[in-house]
Formats: C-alpha cells, structure tokens, sequence
C-alpha cells in the first residue's frame, strides 16, 4: 500500500510521543494524505493536538494518552528501557482498546501508526511507520530485536523512512526478515528554500528527562568556549540562571516561528535523532550531532553521519 496512492479513505492516525520527532516527520505525510481527498482523524497528546494543528488545519482531533516512559538519565538506556517494559505494554493494550473504538465510532478504513507498536486493528488495513526495521542491538539484547519484529510483523504495510539504498539510516533500514516494506523516503515539515543564514548557532534541546536538561548543560558549556551567538530551543519548564552572555534562550513561540529560526541559522547543535537528520537533508546546514548517552540509536547515527 503506497502513501502516493491513498485517496478516499477515512484515516485513524497516531504517533509515539517518546518526543516530538515521530510527530513532526509525521506532518508531511499528512499533509499529502489531506491533500490526495482523504479524511484524517488524528489520535494524541493534548501537545501534539496543538502543535499539528498548526500546519494541518482544521483536522479532527481525538485524545490518546501516551506512553510516560521515565529515565534516570545515567546513559543505561538497554536498562531503562527494560524497566519501562510494563509501561510500555499497558499502553499497547490501551492502544488495542482505543483503536477498537474509534474505528467503529469514526469507521475507519485504514490505520496508520508512527512507531505505536498496539495502534493496529485486527480487521482493517494498518500501517507501521518507522526509520528502523532493523534495531541497533547485539548479544543478549537480540531478544528485543526479535520482540521488535515480532511487532512489525502484525501490520499490513510498514512504511520505512530511507530510500531502499538506505543512504539515511543505513543499517536501522535493512532489514534481517521479510517484512511489507515500502520506502516513502526523506519526510520534513521544512521545504527547499533560498534563505540568508544570519549571525547565530541554533541549538535544539530535546528528548526525554533528565537526557534533555543534561543537553542544556551541555549547551551552556559551549557556548562559554565561543564568542558565537547561540539560540536555544528549549523547553518552558526549566529556570534560567546564570546563563552565558551569548546564549539566548527561546521559549513560549509557536513551532512556525520556530521554524523560521532553522531556516536562518547559519549552524545546528543537537541532537542525532533521526527526525533531524531527514530535516537536515532539506535544511543543509552544518550540523554538530551530541547523542543521547547509551542511547545506541542515536550513537550508531552518529558515527553514520559524523562525516
């Protein structure tokens, strides 16, 4: 089942909300779903409702509570993840539940999840999205390998974002069993565009607690080795102090004047989440990647886009 080919269907739709990146790599596919006369209902997050609604309105909009993980933040993610097992299959129960539901009320005839794993329905079509078939994990840690696409396995369609070269996740897209793959490509909200870069660095703050404040550290210490200009994207939350003279934080805006901040920097820090590597395929600035510690996603990305 092609995303070109879609049109005339009624669309329950839902991302992870491990952070923003499922949804924000999510909106272009919506946006071309909407425009190829398909109706869409989306199921999320009060934070997602309103962050897709500024690019994809009006769209219906239904509330599905997300999956909580927590993190220590000492950079044993395997180990975390481990310990968010129950977690994590409480709301894959829940997600059976509500799509059940929601389809009869809305009736759906196709389902699409970016990376819900119990987003599916037993009797109508449902697609998995996602970066990677193929988890970056070795050793006893296979097992959550062979869990992954046990899951994958209960969809229809799974759409992968790479090209079927895998130029952009390399191993994460290979996949090591047949599965119903079908390559969609790079997926950005952003667009080529001749722009200017101005006089900053943007850095990106983002992921789950307490990973994300240790990013914020991180930037500050940077931005006392350099006389750059630094913008940071950070979340509203935390208490500025004490902060460097050229960083300049940036809070309480909407996600398109956020944007507006990608377009114009002449330099990105964050991190190697793949979201931002595919937005960094159509923005082309120079990057500086600082990946999640332990988290081995993002470690093999890195050293896969480093160079």
């Amino acid at each position: 089942m092609h995303l070109a080919t879609i049109s005339n269907q009624t669309i329950l739709y839902a991302c992870n909300d491990w952070g923003m990146g499922h949804l924000t790599r999510s909106i272009p596919i919506i946006q071309q779903l909407l425009q190829q006369d398909n109706t869409l209902i989306f199921a999320g997050t009060e934070q997602q409702q309103t962050i897709l609604k500024q690019y994809c309105n009006p769209i219906q909009c239904v509330f599905l509570k997300g999956y909580a993980l927590q993190f220590t933040g000492k950079g044993n993610w395997t180990f975390e993840m481990l310990k968010n097992t129950y977690r994590i299959q409480k709301t894959i129960q829940q997600e059976h539940t509500a799509v059940k539901q929601l389809c009869q009320q809305w009736k759906i005839s196709l389902v699409i999840s970016d990376h819900r794993y119990g987003f599916r329905h037993q009797t109508i079509p449902s697609i998995f999205i996602t970066h990677q078939v193929t988890l970056p994990l070795k050793g006893i840690q296979q097992f959550a390998n062979q869990w992954h696409t046990n899951q994958l396995e209960k969809f229809n369609s799974i759409w992968v974002l790479d090209t079927d070269k895998h130029q952009f996740a390399g191993e994460l897209s290979t996949p090591k069993s047949s599965l119903p793959i079908d390559y969609i490509g790079i997926q950005s909200r952003f667009d080529k565009r001749k722009i200017h870069s101005k006089d900053y660095i943007l850095a990106v703050i983002s992921g789950p607690e307490p990973y994300a404040e240790q990013l914020f550290n991180e930037i500050k210490q940077i931005a006392l080795q350099t006389e750059e200009k630094i913008k940071c994207i950070c979340p509203n939350k935390y208490v500025y102090t004490q902060l460097p003279q050229n960083l300049e934080i940036v809070q309480n805006t909407s996600w398109s004047a956020m944007d507006e901040l990608f377009y114009n920097c002449k330099a990105i820090i964050s991190r190697s989440g793949y979201t931002t590597i595919m937005d960094n395929v159509i923005l082309q600035k120079p990057i500086r990647y600082i990946p999640t510690p332990g988290q081995l996603e993002q470690e093999y990305l890195f050293q896969l886009h480093n160079k």
